[in-house]
């Protein structure tokens, strides 16, 4: 052998030892790119599945669905604890009364689709419930899921199925067979107006079989289970659902379980109307009564016959009228909208909010604690003509004064929203320098005027306009508005022997521009001319505004809102000692979130709305739920939408006045902060609050 080939062998084992760890390093890296390439491909697996799953809606032809059919309920009711405070709990008051724990019911309802909407009517319904009360309405919202929507239910939970919300959610992808998958999902920051749960998913359509969702929204904890319908546009809808709404607060605690029944072919004859017959809804029900349905109505059935034996004993309970008739009647109106119907059905209707709710609550700077009542009146005469009253009061217990608004309006072609309208109110508290100038002038005595208050006024204002909406772009209405004006101190002007009665009578024009429609922009213009003499009106003056707002929805969860104004007097005579704008004021009741606190000035003093000769205004709020506070641990995850506000003013009062704001709502109470400056300095911080417990009750 040769020296090389000698020292070849020699070699070769050493290479060998020292090529072993990074065969093993190698080994280590092949595995590793097989694993994450096995995790990519799955990974695009369960994207294009969950893609399947956001696309399978319009691959639906929602023009298919019946144009009748009916479907039926059942609830069973059960209060494990409770005390005085469910009282104050609008809808279920009822079940603080009387030794009965366990309610049961069972509803059967017609559904009829026509060329613009689908009409619900509930033909039969019998229940263990005194009165036969049903179940609060907001609770209707969690028992047709609208699971390929961006919102889930109407109030605002997002659904897991749509695309604009993947980011709030995270998924599991599991393969059961060539047929079937499972889909886990969970929030990513677990908030209340997401969900979690899984759903069975046909892999090759997208379309969900089934599912189970897990929720806590608005003191409820929620629990729905569904079966999908199989075909068409029925195959968007629960078939079979049922849900588990657990309620708890201050130690309180009821359940309520729901089945229903939906796509039942089976039909009732419209003349059949919330029916109380047991047995015809025993002849409708698709399947077995549970046996606790029974035993409750069996129970029921025995108290009713008891009753009935012993009205006709001569030992016959007297009738409790406290408890029969004022409990129920003084309690639903003072606990829960009450709402009359009068003529037939759909013709019209009074509907009277709450008068004791902690919704009607409010709380701002200027005006303090603020209550409010709401009534509505509506009567149809037809199709295309109708009647309303809708009058708004509140209370504020700073000023210790009762604001209300009573529009009275005829819409005589709604099509056109052709309406003419007589509005009667009192505005918020007026000031003007320019009264106390001119008493001064004219009076010569020796006065302490520091004593005296010359400077606010209370307002009292008829209003009548006639509007017409010429097309999609351009509207006007036109009219006139009267002011009566009188001293909030009466007695300081009768000191001075000063006048006390101002009045002012105007002619007035509206024309709104609508460029991109009714979804798009608006821009109005107001003219408005003082006339002296009508109505005993000793006030000219002259005054144009203009005003463009514009809401601009980002996506289905997000929104902008956009607002620029401006407003000026051209001619003002010397007796016109008021200047009022119509655009530019401050709402008498703040209410809560909903009330649209993004076109007004929280912190801006009363009296620099009506002095200046000129203003410009601008309002920008940006409106998103999870935006920055829902990441605080706790109380973070009970925060339904959040705003940010900038608002900026001009006039000759303030140059520049600006607010920054933030405001957040949830379940209790919906908030903000704000803080502003005036000529870039600071100048004061305050806040708005509102009470939102129950408003969805």
């Amino acid at each position: 052998m040769s020296k090389k080939q000698t020292d070849f062998f020699c070699f070769a084992p050493r290479l060998f030892v020292s090529l072993c760890p990074m065969r093993k390093l190698l080994s280590v890296i092949l595995l590793n790119l097989l694993f994450i390439s096995g995790l990519q491909a799955r990974s695009r697996m369960d994207s294009v599945l969950i893609n399947r799953i956001y696309n399978y809606f319009h691959t639906i032809d929602t023009t298919a669905l019946p144009k009748e059919n009916s479907f039926y309920r059942r609830f069973y009711i059960k209060t494990d604890q409770r005390n005085v405070l469910l009282l104050a709990v609008p809808a279920v008051y009822w079940l603080a009364k009387g030794d009965q724990r366990e309610f049961v019911g069972e509803t059967w309802t017609k559904v009829k689709k026509d060329s613009t909407a689908m009409n619900v009517l509930r033909q039969v319904f019998v229940s263990t419930t005194h009165g036969y009360r049903s179940t609060p309405s907001n609770m209707l919202d969690y028992l047709r899921p609208e699971i390929y929507n961006v919102y889930l239910t109407s109030n605002g939970i997002l659904s897991p199925f749509h695309r604009l919300n993947a980011p709030y959610y995270r998924y599991k992808v599991t393969s059961l067979s060539t047929h079937n998958a499972e889909i886990s999902f969970r929030p990513r920051v677990y908030n209340t107006k997401l969900v979690s749960g899984n759903a069975i998913v046909d892999p090759k359509t997208g379309r969900i079989i089934s599912f189970t969702m897990f929720g806590e929204f608005d003191l409820l904890k929620i629990t729905m289970s569904a079966t999908m319908g199989e075909k068409g546009a029925l195959s968007i809808y629960p078939e079979f659902l049922n849900a588990q709404l657990r309620f708890k607060l201050l130690g309180n605690r009821f359940n309520i379980n729901y089945f229903t029944d939906y796509m039942l072919p089976q039909t009732l004859p419209d003349s059949i109307v919330d029916s109380h017959d047991r047995a015809l809804i025993d002849s409708l029900r698709p399947d077995k009564l549970p046996e606790h349905f029974e035993r409750l109505y069996h129970e029921k059935d025995s108290i009713d016959s008891i009753g009935r034996i012993n009205r006709d004993t001569v030992t016959v309970k007297k009738r409790n009228i406290i408890k029969d008739i004022l409990w129920y009647s003084f309690a639903d109106h003072l606990l829960n909208s009450t709402r009359m119907d009068v003529g037939k059905t759909d013709e019209g209707y009074v509907k009277i909010d709450p008068l004791l709710n902690p919704l009607y609550f409010g709380y701002n700077n200027s005006k303090g604690f603020t209550y409010k009542v709401k009534v509505r009146m509506v009567y149809n005469f037809n199709d295309n003509n109708e009647m309303a009253v809708n009058f708004r009061g509140g209370y504020t217990f700073k000023e210790k004064q009762f604001y209300f608004r009573l529009p009275i309006r005829w819409t005589f072609n709604k099509r056109r929203n052709a309406y003419t309208e007589l509005m009667i109110g009192n505005g918020n508290r007026i000031s003007s320098a320019s009264v106390r100038e001119r008493i001064q002038e004219l009076n010569t005595d020796s006065i302490n005027w520091e004593e005296l208050n010359l400077d606010y006024f209370k307002d009292t204002h008829i209003q009548g306009i006639f509007h017409y909406d010429l097309s999609k772009h351009f509207s006007v209405h036109a009219g006139f508005i009267f002011h009566r004006r009188t001293p909030v101190d009466y007695q300081s002007f009768i000191m001075t022997n000063s006048q006390t009665d101002f009045r002012s009578f105007a002619p007035l024009i509206e024309v709104q521009w609508r460029p991109w429609g009714w979804t798009g922009a608006a821009v109005t213009a107001n003219y408005e001319r003082g006339i002296k003499g009508i109505a005993r009106a000793d006030m000219e003056y002259e005054r144009i505004e203009l005003d463009a707002s514009w809401k601009k929805q980002l996506n289905p969860l997000r929104l902008i809102s956009l607002r620029l104004g401006s407003g000026f007097y051209t001619n003002r005579a010397k007796t016109a000692y008021f200047l009022d704008y119509s655009n530019f004021n401050r709402e008498n009741v703040p209410g809560g979130w909903n009330d649209d606190w993004s076109g007004d000035f929280q912190l801006l003093n009363n009296h620099l709305y009506n002095s200046s000769r000129y203003y410009i205004r601008s309002n920008v709020t940006y409106e998103s739920p999870m935006l920055i506070t829902y990441r605080i641990p706790f109380f973070g995850r009970y925060i339904e939408s959040e705003r940010i506000y900038v608002n900026a003013l001009r006039s000759t009062q303030v140059n520049p006045y600006m607010e920054y704001g933030y405001g957040f709502t949830c379940r209790l109470f919906s908030m903000g902060v704000f803080v502003a400056t005036n000529n870039w300095k600071y100048s004061g911080i305050g806040f708005q609050f509102g009470f939102e417990l129950f408003s969805r009750w």
